[in-house]
């Protein structure tokens, strides 16, 4: 054979890695989390030899809300008393003494080591356990991207249905972009726009709990199936569709029952339809162009109810506008007596180790929730650790503490429960052992499903300490 032979195979390899490492380099540069809503995310060919100076994660654009980035911008002018929020109502609790952060305290701990809730007000979770001991209750979990797919709130609605009876999966937003990513419900349909709270219009009225509404096209249809994915969910007993219509039409709702088909008329009012059957499918058409899907509630007739509403991006501070007319007509159709918020994350920032205007707005959050949900007690959920990478290197976010200080300093102020999540998930470093044991994403910032199974557990194991008080 001759040397010129023997050569050709060497030039082959070597021109077969130089293409797939220009074919690398190239979807390195590709902004995959701003295209793909932070499905996928960005990455750096020679992020570990050659870091970059900023070695936080940076959230993309879709991860950052935009209530959060006006409202810290309106408060470089103006005083922290005077946030840009509706009027005050007199029904509405001012806290009787400031936000005042000193120094960082310890969480709160059983002499078994569990992270306890830290109850700031006067009868912790009185509302809570009266509901439960009448046999019928409604939870709320309100969150961010962190509890998407209804994570984490899946395993916790097991755990207390496990208890205290209950089936179904509670609230489901007429449509979702992402229908496989939550295995509690099988959901698709077509036909809606949907609308959140972080990009609603000023003169929109539509702010409720949940923080998302679905505006109807022609034909706008969504379905909703049973899931064998964890106890408590293979069928439900009633099935609601809560809505305003602005024109007359026809709704038609199947079970496995079958259809049934109402004729509407135009209110500005809420509006339900409900079957009450045991069922495992829950179907919603209507020919009503512009007809506002406020969600659907797939509950048990008896025992606790409990809705996942979480809005990727979302601060929280939103929800300071929640309409209080429209979160009364709402009570009379899904009133709580528990409301768990999960926030924080993304006003976290690698820099900033004073976030006293974000807990003036949450505080402002609180007290408009206070107001709409007079019944409910309020369990304010500490952010989870988060990690950055220096190098090749993994750490917790040095910020976090920060957060966390100013969460515990809210509950304080609002006379909530707060309950110390970075803890109970280890503390500092937690983010990188919870990585090791393939309970948390490689952006070390959310948790998978087996992540938000054992938060879950240690969230319930607070909680039931606490009820049975």
């Amino acid at each position: 054979m001759s040397e010129k032979n023997l050569k050709e195979p060497s030039r082959h390899l070597f021109a077969v890695i130089a293409i797939a490492m220009g074919i690398l380099l190239a979807l390195s540069a590709v902004p995959w989390s701003t295209l793909t809503g932070n499905r996928v995310k960005d990455f750096n060919l020679f992020e570990d030899i050659a870091p970059s100076k900023q070695t936080v994660p940076v959230a993309p654009a879709a991860d950052i809300d935009p209530e959060l980035e006006n409202f810290l911008a309106e408060t470089k002018t103006e005083a922290l008393d005077e946030l840009p929020s509706e009027p005050r109502l007199e029904s509405e609790e001012t806290p009787e003494t400031p936000i005042t952060f000193d120094e960082p305290e310890p969480a709160l701990r059983d002499d078994d080591g569990t992270v306890l809730l830290e109850c700031y007000g006067n009868s912790p979770l009185a509302r809570f356990k009266n509901a439960l001991a009448a046999g019928s209750a409604r939870v709320a979990v309100l969150g961010d991207s962190f509890i998407e797919g209804d994570i984490f709130t899946q395993d916790l609605r097991c755990l207390i249905q496990d208890s205290y009876g209950g089936e179904g999966v509670g609230y489901v937003a007429m449509h979702t972009d992402f229908p496989g990513f939550r295995s509690s419900v099988r959901q698709s349909g077509s036909g809606w726009k949907m609308h959140d709270l972080r990009t609603l219009a000023a003169r929109d009225t539509i702010r409720t709990i949940s923080g998302e509404y679905g505006r109807a096209e022609l034909a706008a249809k969504a379905t909703y199936k049973s899931s064998d994915k964890r106890p408590h969910l293979d069928s439900w007993q009633l099935s609601r569709f809560i809505f305003i219509a602005p024109d007359s039409g026809t709704v038609t709702l199947t079970t496995d029952n079958g259809p049934a088909s109402y004729p509407i008329f135009p209110s500005g009012n809420v509006q339900t339809l409900e079957v009450d059957a045991s069922t495992g499918l829950f179907k919603v058409e209507t020919d009503i162009e512009g007809l506002i899907g406020l969600g659907v509630y797939l509950d048990g007739s008896s025992g606790v109810n409990v809705d996942c509403m979480s809005i990727r991006g979302n601060s929280g501070i939103g929800h300071r506008k929640m309409s209080l007319p429209l979160a009364m007509q709402m009570r009379e159709h899904a009133d709580y007596d528990l409301i768990v918020l999960e926030y924080g994350i993304n006003a976290l920032s690698a820099e900033q180790t004073d976030y006293t205007p974000y807990g003036a707005a949450m505080t402002h959050t609180i007290e408009r929730i206070k107001a709409c949900y007079p019944n409910a007690d309020i369990i304010i959920m500490g952010i989870a650790d988060r990690g950055t990478k220096d190098g090749s290197t993994v750490r917790s976010l040095p910020t976090c503490e920060a957060m966390v200080h100013t969460q515990r300093g809210i509950a304080r102020s609002s006379a909530c429960i707060f309950w110390d999540t970075r803890e109970a998930m280890g503390g500092d470093g937690a983010v990188v052992d919870w990585r090791k044991r393939k309970l948390m994403n490689a952006d070390y910032i959310h948790i998978n499903h087996d992540g938000g199974k054992e938060l879950a557990k240690l969230f319930y194991q607070a909680l039931s300490k606490a009820l049975n008080e």
